[in-house]
């Protein structure tokens, strides 16, 4: 049972991996009698050092007026972007050093947005009659480490259950782990966390105790409650309100346009 932005000048190899989503083949709303047959097997759609390109924040401030703010975009980053809103109806933005390439001036309707693609040290000048907000973002393929919650390691927690990630579809490596926090909810750890680098990945909590196939991960109950984070590193989820852990037998990534399951750890009590 299921319960569940890219914009601005996107370089190339970036734009065919959103294109391709996670796989090739037919999307279905459901596995078909064979529902990956025209998936290549360990299809690696990235270097193994990078991860699928997403969206991290990197500053947010509001004023009235005009405002100039230094913002640190990662010299790796794949381009980066300000999002804004404001009460008037326009908002203009300059950055300075301007990009080699591209104009420094961005200007637009509220609400809007607009990507560049050099990084480094910036100023970015905002002039806008009235209250507004920017809100800066980059997209970068790097590692995601996320420290462990503090809620994970203080008084009260317990570890309920670990398991490593093992191939489907696509090849899986790393360790998830199951907490009960202090306060009675459930979260989840995966610690060096790897699979194949594409978009549109989901986390599921499944009742398949081991499901080895795609049809198998799909006929099981399971309730699909995050995107995943990173295809690369260590990450942390707090589960849904009321989940129940005895029913949380393993997690699956899945791929939801080709409808595929690319990896799974069984979790053992």
């Amino acid at each position: 049972m299921s319960a569940g932005s890219r914009m601005g000048p996107v370089i190339a190899a970036a734009a065919l991996l959103a294109l391709a989503g996670c796989g090739e083949g037919e999307h279905t709303s459901a596995p078909a009698k064979d529902p990956f047959r025209a998936v290549p097997r360990d299809t690696i759609t990235a270097p193994a050092d990078k991860a699928a390109p997403r969206w991290e924040p990197v500053t947010s401030f509001s004023a009235t007026g005009a405002v100039t703010k230094t913002v640190d975009i990662s010299k790796g980053a794949i381009q980066w972007r300000a999002r804004w809103r404001c009460a008037s109806e326009r908002l203009s933005l300059v950055i300075s050093p301007p990009p080699r390439s591209g104009s420094a001036r961005a200007e637009g309707a509220c609400p809007g947005e607009h990507a560049w693609v050099a990084g480094g040290r910036r100023a970015l000048r905002v002039e806008g009659a009235g209250r507004w907000r920017v809100t800066v973002e980059q997209e970068v393929d790097t590692a995601l480490h996320e420290v462990a919650l503090p809620a994970m390691e203080a008084s009260g927690a317990k570890v309920l259950a670990r398991g490593d990630f093992y191939k489907i579809e696509r090849k899986g490596l790393g360790t998830a782990t199951l907490y009960r926090l202090a306060g009675g909810r459930l979260a989840l750890r995966m610690e060096g966390f790897r699979t194949d680098a594409n978009t549109d990945l989901f986390v599921w909590l499944s009742e398949a105790r081991r499901p080895r196939t795609t049809r198998a991960a799909f006929a099981a109950r399971h309730v699909e409650f995050a995107g995943l984070k990173s295809t690369l590193g260590d990450q942390n989820y707090l589960l849904p309100r009321g989940t129940d852990a005895a029913k949380v037998r393993s997690i699956v990534i899945w791929c939801e346009p080709v409808q595929i399951a690319y990896t799974a750890a069984t979790l053992t009590r």
